[in-house]
């Protein structure tokens, strides 16, 4: 059945509406769990640093890491051992069940275990434990716990935003795919490097947080978005978009040229 540009778009399309001014802010929330015999949990350098990563996400949709191996030259992340979950592209990959390559045994030491609808604040600051932040413990068959928060920033008009995070361990969050928080390195709970306050557009904005417990024996996260008239909803695309998200988007933008070749075919 033959099927009009608009109709075949709208198919493919997620519409996100303007939120009302003060709306409730809520973001997805995807959890994952990191199993004990990954080659980074409880190996890691200790401290709190603000140059773990770098300033843009990779082509992956991953924080990359800052280090020299992967192109920094100045301000490079320095703590030792520094992750190894980490892909060619310097991508660190305790998100990705299918990017994750497990060390020497080659599979997967990440496995996605739930989705949920959170408020921001977002607070857990202690006993963010696995599975799904509900557990008693980390380490051992309990795994680690990791996270990302995913959602569209609604602005109406330019105004002031500014972010906060903390973390035991790492958290990092990014604005249309540019970091604006930074918070590295193996520590007790701690509150992270966020940009100074920023006048930001209007229109919708991709948010996306990333936090990881790699050790023992603590574990917490928080993370807020500080506003007056901006709304935070769902996102476009519901977390990290994995290989298989990217090859259905080429399908997607094949069919539309398959579709219009057809149609200049008829006239």
């Amino acid at each position: 059945m033959s099927r009009s540009l608009p109709a075949f778009l709208a198919a493919l399309a997620v519409t996100v509406p303007l939120g009302a001014v003060h709306a409730a802010n809520t973001a997805t929330i995807d959890y994952y769990t990191i199993g004990s015999g990954d080659q980074d949990a409880n190996h890691l350098g200790g401290g709190v640093v603000s140059n773990e990563v770098q300033s843009a996400l990779g082509p992956h949709g991953l924080p990359v890491l800052n280090t020299p191996a992967f192109g920094c030259s100045s301000n490079c992340f320095m703590l030792t051992p520094a992750p190894s979950d980490v892909l060619a592209t310097g991508e660190i990959t305790y998100w990705s069940p299918t990017l994750n390559n497990g060390g020497s045994g080659g599979t997967s030491d990440v496995t996605h275990t739930g989705s949920a609808t959170v408020s921001l604040p977002f607070s857990v600051p202690s006993n963010f434990f696995p599975p799904d932040g509900t557990g008693s413990s980390n380490g051992g068959a309990s795994g680690y716990q990791a996270a990302t928060l995913s959602g569209t920033l609604n602005v109406p008009s330019p105004e002031q935003i500014s972010f906060s995070i903390g973390a035991d361990d790492m958290a990092f969050a990014f604005l249309d795919g540019a970091k604006v928080c930074d918070l590295g390195g193996v520590h007790g709970s701690s509150a992270g490097s966020c940009v100074t306050p920023f006048t930001i557009a209007a229109g919708g904005h991709q948010l996306q947080v990333f936090f990881v417990d790699i050790n023992q024996v603590q574990s917490g996260f928080s993370f807020n978005v500080t506003t007056q008239d901006v709304s935070v909803g769902p996102p476009v695309v519901s977390g990290i978009p994995e290989p298989d998200t990217y090859a259905l988007m080429g399908l997607g933008l094949a069919g539309i040229g398959a579709w219009s070749r057809r149609r200049g075919a008829r006239r």
